[in-house]
């Protein structure tokens, strides 16, 4: 593996799939960076990959299946205690790049999600190079890099199978060239089929993580004054833009739950909006590897932002997110 970075690498997560291009001759970075997120939702495979975050370094053995666009996948822990998870995300999940998430140091990977890439022809707050041909898990990959001009988002370097563009290596970095997370297969092997057997739990204490947006979501109107049903953004981080918006009913008197993803192209944060009083109540910021979370309460909600991205990042969309009292009833 290709060792040594320029100096302030920056990052890459995402949103929304685009179709594989039809590439013809050298494809540029961002024609890799489509593909690979197309490769996301089409491919099928079992390996086996190590996953570092801050001090802690896991290996996990995967099966996972494309599905309709979305993806099953069960994962189980080779190193430190035994674990074993179930995940299952929809087709309008994953294209909304909703977070399969499974509680800090499972040792689950957040999977590069789908990225609007089209979106980074309205800014240049990164810069795009292609570092070459290199090998991961002895099969052959084109090295990546996203390399951010700001200390909003990470630099992030991706080493993409030359067949299918599945990232082989997928490394983030802070402005200051520190890696924050690194996953490398050791082993990774392409599937036509995968048989049911194969997800099946082995486990009687599996952890099963389920994502579905098709069940009591509803996709509503943007209205570039008011938002979603009075909710919405003022003053967001340069490059940053919402890219979805649903709702849902929970509980037994059906409160709203709001769901909005913003993206610069390549990062992506997730703001939660919900209904909430006294205790149910937090206000701070918390931190897992390279994921930071923030939240706070506005005129009755728990307002929530979550993304890899640096704090500040984190916290500006937080306080970019504006209530149009009046709007909607909860």
């Amino acid at each position: 593996m290709r060792c040594g970075l320029p100096f302030a690498l920056v990052a890459v997560t995402a949103l929304c799939c685009l179709p594989l291009p039809l590439l013809a001759g050298a494809a540029s970075p961002a024609d890799w960076l489509q593909r690979m997120t197309a490769s996301l939702h089409a491919e099928s495979y079992q390996g086996t990959f190590v996953l570092q975050r801050d001090d802690r370094l896991d290996t996990i053995r995967v099966v996972h299946a494309a599905d309709n666009g979305g993806y099953r996948e069960r994962l189980e822990t080779l190193t430190g205690s035994p674990r074993e998870i179930l995940r299952s995300v929809d087709r309008l999940s994953a294209l909304k790049g909703a977070r399969a998430d499974s509680g800090e140091g499972t040792g689950a990977p957040h999977w590069p999600a789908a990225a609007p890439v089209f979106l980074l022809e309205g800014h240049d707050r990164y810069v795009l190079e292609d570092m070459g041909a290199d090998r991961v898990a002895g099969l052959d990959c084109r090295m990546i890099l996203a390399r951010a001009r700001d200390t909003l988002r990470y630099s992030h370097r991706y080493c993409l199978h030359a067949a299918t563009a599945l990232p082989l290596l997928s490394e983030l970095y802070d402005g200051h060239g520190n890696l924050l997370e690194r996953l490398a297969f050791t082993e990774l092997e392409r599937l036509d089929e995968v048989p049911d057997a194969a997800l099946e739990p082995r486990r009687a204490d599996v952890e099963r993580i389920e994502v579905r947006a098709d069940r009591g979501h509803e996709k509503l109107e943007w209205d570039d004054q008011t938002g979603m049903g009075g909710w919405g953004f003022s003053d967001l981080p340069d490059g940053f833009t919402a890219i979805a918006a649903t709702e849902r009913r929970v509980g037994d008197e059906g409160a709203r739950q709001r769901h909005f993803v913003l993206s610069d192209g390549l990062a992506s944060v997730s703001v939660y909006v919900e209904s909430a009083s006294g205790e149910q109540m937090f206000e701070g910021t918390t931190r897992a590897g390279a994921t930071h979370g923030a939240a706070r309460s506005v005129d009755g909600h728990q307002v929530t932002a979550v993304g890899d991205v640096p704090r500040r990042t984190v916290q500006a969309v937080l306080d970019a997110v504006v209530y149009h009292r009046g709007e909607s009833d909860d």
